[in-house]
């Protein structure tokens, strides 16, 4: 006949095997819980009405499955487009709805904060409502959707240093000289949130110039296909202090040789004075012909921000 005692040490031995296996139970099932999860990734650029434009865009789809490799947390991959190209946001949702997503991270490619990530980018995605911005967005050939799959918008470029090492690797391309360069940094800029812009180019050209040697750095806002004599009169003041400069761009996927080439074109038909030559034409500028893309830092901090996400916000 069992003792008390033995009675009460086997009682407590099967209660701590009761307790094991319960735990056991519950991590398993939080487990399944994680192995069921399907998430999306929807990657959104601005988009533009030239092809040439956009491929390197759409390639980071593919240059995002590479990275993320056999451990991609993401059922689907997806790059949109806000506009003048497809797919655009709407297309990009209903895909990974199709593919049974229960939860979308948009990431915005985008440089910094501006209107387009504070308020159109989340009326697309459907996480924030305004009459007048939904209005706007119709008006220009948006289509908007509100999904049923919960939808993170991260950060933008600027929270990281993919801009600084990228415009790094364009000013030494086109080095030479350094003590006799100066560099200006051209952007897009934003009327919604220029302070967050000003940071960005002054945090960049510091970076610039203290890792080239190149002593002169300037900047100017100039939005693509816009006024350009903001860039202008960055480009005379540097070229007063040194002999050559060069200018880079801190575009997604343009570079300003091409921005200056149309404006000296225009420059040349539409003088704003008969007779009058354009101001640039006997400097000596080294212009780049690339933007952020193609680099494969840009790819990288896609994928590395889509996962931070995850593993932050499981």
């Amino acid at each position: 006949m069992k003792t008390e005692s033995t009675k009460r040490r086997m009682g407590l031995i099967v209660l701590a095997f009761l307790l094991v296996s319960t735990g056991w139970a519950v991590n398993d099932g939080k487990n399944a819980g994680r192995s069921r999860n399907k998430s999306g990734l929807l990657i959104i650029a601005h988009g533009s009405p030239s092809p040439r434009w956009n491929e390197p865009v759409l390639a980071q789809e593919s240059n995002v499955l590479d990275i993320l490799g056999s451990d991609n947390p993401f059922v689907k991959v997806r790059v949109v487009f806000m506009e003048f190209a497809e797919p655009n946001v709407a297309d990009g949702i209903a895909e990974l709805e199709q593919a049974g997503c229960d939860r979308i991270v948009a990431v915005p490619l985008l440089i910094a904060p501006s209107s387009h990530s504070h308020w159109d980018v989340p009326a697309l995605l459907g996480i924030y409502s305004n009459a007048k911005i939904e209005k706007n967005l119709l008006d220009e050939g948006a289509r908007l959707l509100r999904s049923d799959v919960p939808i993170t918008l991260t950060a933008t470029l600027d929270e990281s240093d993919v801009i600084e090492k990228i415009m790094l690797k364009r000013v030494r391309e086109l080095s030479r000289d350094p003590n006799n360069e100066a560099i200006v940094l051209l952007a897009h800029g934003s009327e919604a949130a220029p302070p967050a812009w000003e940071r960005l180019l002054k945090r960049t050209v510091t970076n610039l110039c203290g890792r080239t040697g190149i002593s002169y750095g300037d900047w100017a806002c100039v939005g693509v296909g816009q006024e350009y004599s903001r860039a202008v009169t960055a480009i005379q003041e540097a070229a007063q202090h040194r002999d050559h400069v060069i200018v880079v761009g801190a575009y997604v996927s343009i570079g300003v040789n091409r921005m200056h080439e149309r404006w000296a074109t225009r420059f040349d038909k539409e003088s704003p004075m008969p007779g009058m030559e354009n101001p640039l034409k006997s400097l000596s500028l080294r212009m780049s012909g690339q933007g952020l893309l193609p680099d494969e830092a840009v790819a990288q901090w896609i994928a590395d921000t889509a996962r931070d996400e995850m593993i932050r916000h499981p």
